[in-house]
């Protein structure tokens, strides 16, 4: 989750519109939970238009384009296996489509070589897992630009903690032996770990995977040797109770940044659908389960915690106005929003520690379900109230 600072110019980056959200799931009943909130998702995320596999490289400077770091001028490609340097000054400059030599650019003629000769694309959730399926190989949510030493020596190896290392890219990428107690028994001889900063990142690569082909992903389960100890012969999950929790660790660890959401809108103005687990990173347990355990998936958008005691008033209410009165004052002041049921934020204030009273106009909210958040000390207090 670098945090990676996009300029925008027309001129240079031709095409590269940017969508969010807006309204893409307001068809979506965030009321469900667990494998029916799952298969609502995927009922979103199915539709669709995947590039052509040998055109997909020629969209990469819409999706993964950013500004040289000084003393570099120019555009790189964003490479999160070996470039990306987190806090501090990126090791390759790969530059998009251009075949000057001496630059490091796709690799149009193929082979590895050492660090920084060129990128290929890389699938994230390896390609040999599910056969190669020439529609679902050009998925741009998953296959992403990568150094080609690091993509060469990844191979089709499951995400995973590194014990013994093998390759130590120059972001801190690693290819090794499985550490088993940290990777949940999962004792496979190799494993690929991101670095640090990108650990989420890939975990919800997986689980974008999990949830987009969730109609045929337990079918792939004996295509690959290695594929078939991550993917579940289990529809709901798709995916094995270890890599499950994981890939949820990860995803909390290391939340998405703006390179991802930036890059999730650029993805769906090209093949027209996003990656839930970017907009919403609340539905990964909505959907997996508390902590990637299936049989505890959590019943709203919302985890709730609580080490503050507040009331509201009157709930529900058809009224201008709501009231939260705290029985004590605070030690510091504390930060409210109010969210509706799909996770998107409709209002926010601070309140200060002294005040035991406070006020909220809601007359600009629908009628509906929301949940007012108060965030104190790090943990965030939940109350839902119904608008009517």
């Amino acid at each position: 989750m670098k945090y990676i600072y996009i300029i925008i110019f027309a001129s240079l980056f031709q095409g590269n519109l940017f969508a969010d959200p807006g309204n893409y799931y307001d068809g979506i009943d965030s009321n469900l939970t667990c494998s029916s909130f799952k298969t609502a998702l995927y009922n979103l995320i199915k539709n669709d238009a995947h590039l052509q596999y040998t055109k997909m490289d020629e969209s990469y400077n819409r999706t993964d384009l950013k500004p040289a770091e000084a003393p570099n001028t120019g555009f790189v490609i964003v490479d999160r296996y070996c470039s990306e340097i987190p806090n501090g000054l990126d090791s390759c400059n790969f530059r998009y489509n251009d075949n000057t030599p001496g630059v490091s650019s796709f690799c149009f003629t193929g082979g590895s070589g050492p660090f920084c000769h060129c990128y290929a694309k890389e699938h994230t959730f390896p390609k040999s897992w599910f056969d190669g399926d020439e529609f679902i190989k050009s998925d741009m949510h998953f296959v992403w630009p990568a150094d080609s030493k690091v993509n060469e020596k990844k191979s089709n190896f499951a995400l995973g903690y590194v014990d013994t290392i093998i390759l130590n890219s120059y972001n801190g990428t690693k290819v090794g032996t499985s550490n088993v107690l940290l990777n949940f028994g999962y004792n496979d001889t190799t494993v690929f770990e991101p670095a640090d900063a990108f650990k989420g990142d890939f975990a919800r690569a997986y689980l974008y995977v999990a949830t987009r082909y969730s109609n045929v992903i337990n079918s792939w389960k004996y295509d690959d040797n290695i594929g078939q100890n991550v993917i579940s012969d289990v529809s709901y999950t798709g995916l094995e109770p270890w890599i499950l929790k994981l890939c949820v660790k990860w995803h909390k660890q290391d939340p998405p940044d703006a390179f991802e959401r930036k890059r999730n809108d650029s993805v769906q103005a090209i093949q027209g659908n996003r990656n839930p687990y970017i907009d919403f990173p609340n539905w990964v347990e909505k959907v997996f389960g508390v902590d990637g355990d299936a049989q505890n998936c959590i019943s709203t958008a919302l985890s709730y915690q609580r080490n503050l005691e507040f009331s509201v008033y009157p709930n529900p209410t058809n009224e201008q106005f709501i009231s939260l009165n705290f029985p004590a004052i605070r030690d510091e002041d504390t930060q409210l929003t109010i969210v509706d049921v799909l996770g998107r934020t409709q209002f926010t204030q601070t309140i200060k520690s002294m005040d035991k009273y406070t006020r909220l106009d809601i007359q600009q909210l629908s009628k509906g379900i929301y949940f007012i958040n108060v965030n104190y000390k790090g943990v965030n207090n939940s109350v839902r109230f119904v608008k009517d």
